[in-house]
């Protein structure tokens, strides 16, 4: 039994072992299951309860390593759903459609251009710092028209 040994590493066994120190009185002995005895019975009940219906508070501590990669893998999972479900940044996501944490090492420029966040007219009119959307050809002035369709910047 773990807390027959006063040197075990988990934390309740030693102070179930203290405990048994300090009170000579209590005795630990095994009882056979569904015997009658009411307190065994009852102890059943509270470990079938707290199996099926979980605890409010458990005791048990877990490696910080171990609950920092569960989070971790959870908000990824999460941002994932986010990211695949979501309205926005749908060029991105066809270009990037998985999540991560690890940098792309984009340049500048194609930041700006697949993010189209960038001195573009349509950006500046979106984002009401400019009155009109127009590029100097008359066509809308995205990145992607001044990439592909202004006669003033295909070559």
């Amino acid at each position: 039994m773990a807390s027959s040994n006063s040197k075990s590493t988990n934390e309740t066994a030693r102070k179930i072992f203290k405990i048994l120190l300090s009170n000579p009185r209590i005795k630990v002995s095994w009882v056979k299951e569904h015997a009658g005895n009411i307190g065994n019975e009852r102890a059943d009940q509270l470990v079938k309860d707290a199996t099926q219906h979980g605890q409010p508070y458990s005791h048990t501590k877990l490696p910080k390593p171990h609950i920092k990669g569960f989070l971790r893998k959870r908000m990824l999972e999460e941002w994932q759903t986010s990211w695949k479900n979501g309205d926005t940044g749908r060029k991105i996501y066809n270009i990037m459609p998985s999540v991560s944490l690890r940098p792309t090492n984009w340049i500048r420029e194609d930041v700006i251009f697949f993010s189209q966040h960038g001195p573009f007219p349509a950006y500046l009119k979106r984002f009401h710092l400019s009155d009109r959307d127009y590029c100097s050809c008359g066509g809308i002035g995205t990145a992607l028209h001044y990439a592909t369709e202004c006669i003033y910047t295909v070559s």
